[in-house]
This record gives C-alpha cells, sequence and structure tokens, in this order.
C-alpha cells in the first residue's frame, strides 16, 4: 500500500525533451494555428494530463505490481517496525510513573533504534520506488509520445495542452483518457 501511494501519487518528472516535443507537436500539427482559426471557427483544443495518462495504463499496473512484489518484506517490516514503536510509546507514557529511570531508558533506546531501522527501511523503499519510476518513464515515454500522436492525428487536434498550465477547461477538452486507452493498445 505505501509503494503504491508513492508510485501513483508521487509527481512524474517528465523530462524537458518530452515536454518540449509535445508543445512543438501541439503548434506544429496543422502549421498556422492562429491564421486557422479565423477561417475554421477557432483552433481545436485539448487538455492532457501526461503523468495520469502514463501512470493509469495497464503497463503502470503491471510495473506497481512487480514493486509490491519486490519491496512486500521491506513494507511488512515498517509496519512492524511502526506498531513496535507505537506500543513502546505507550507503555512508556502508560507506565511511566512505576518505570524505573534504567527501564524507561532503555525502553527510549530502543525507540531510537526502532527510529533508525523504520527510516533506513522507508528510504530504501522510497529509492527502489523512484529508481523503477525513473525507468518506467525513459522505457516508455516514447510509447507516450506516440499514443499522444495518435490521438491528435485521429482526432486532428490543433493544439494539446498540458493540464498542469491550464488553470480552467471543461471536460470534455480532455484526452487523457483517450491517450490511455491508445498506450494500452499499444501492447
Amino acid at each position: 500500500m505505501y509503494t503504491f501511494s508513492v508510485f501513483i501519487l508521487g509527481v512524474m518528472k517528465m523530462k524537458k525533451s518530452i515536454i518540449f516535443f509535445i508543445a512543438a507537436f501541439g503548434f506544429s500539427v496543422s502549421g498556422n494555428v492562429f491564421a486557422q482559426a479565423d477561417s475554421a471557427g477557432g483552433p481545436k483544443i485539448a487538455i492532457l494530463d501526461m503523468a495520469a495518462a502514463l501512470y493509469n495504463s495497464e503497463l503502470a499496473a503491471a510495473v506497481q505490481d512487480q514493486l509490491s512484489l519486490e519491496t512486500e518484506d521491506d513494507s511488512v517490516r515498517i509496519r512492524e517496525l511502526a506498531q513496535e514503536g507505537s506500543a513502546l510509546q505507550q507503555r512508556l507514557s502508560v507506565d511511566a510513573e512505576v518505570l524505573s529511570d534504567a527501564e524507561q531508558r532503555e525502553i527510549i533506546e530502543e525507540l531510537e533504534e526502532i527510529g533508525v531501522q523504520y527510516q533506513y527501511l522507508e528510504q530504501r523503499v522510497e529509492s527502489i520506488v523512484q529508481q523503477r519510476r525513473e525507468i518506467f518513464e525513459q522505457t516508455y515515454s516514447s510509447d507516450l509520445i506516440q499514443a499522444i500522436s495518435d490521438v491528435v492525428e485521429e482526432e486532428d487536434y490543433d493544439v494539446v495542452l498540458r493540464a498542469e498550465v491550464a488553470l480552467f477547461f471543461k471536460g470534455a477538452l480532455d484526452i487523457t483518457a483517450k491517450v490511455t486507452a491508445k498506450l494500452n493498445e499499444q501492447q
């Protein structure tokens, strides 16, 4: 569960070349978009959330399943350490009056050791997740670009904007699901 939220909800950082390609492609699809706007009643505009398109794909689900298996032992141990730490903290607060100073120091030392282990495992899992995310993005960025290109050509869009730059847009303009579907078809 932990790795899933880190993997999926994490902010995807696409490479600058991909972003540049999308911007350049969007403005070059039909030549001079704004010159056509006068004769055709306006450019056909679409909005795309690239991260959602990629991470909602079947590819991402398969990678997530593999990542969950790979980090399962560490994730289980992280949960166990959290429970152990919580129990020790509760014991320390509830029994503080009856525990000797030596017992309190022992509990505090255990808590510190649990904290070190917890932090190490959490960082290790985060590192693995980040590495897999980067590999995933590098591996499938060309597939994403192809899916975007296919949708743009099929639907004859003049401009495609990233969802992150649009302050407001109607849902009908969003082509994210279409791009995800096209990405899934490529498999």
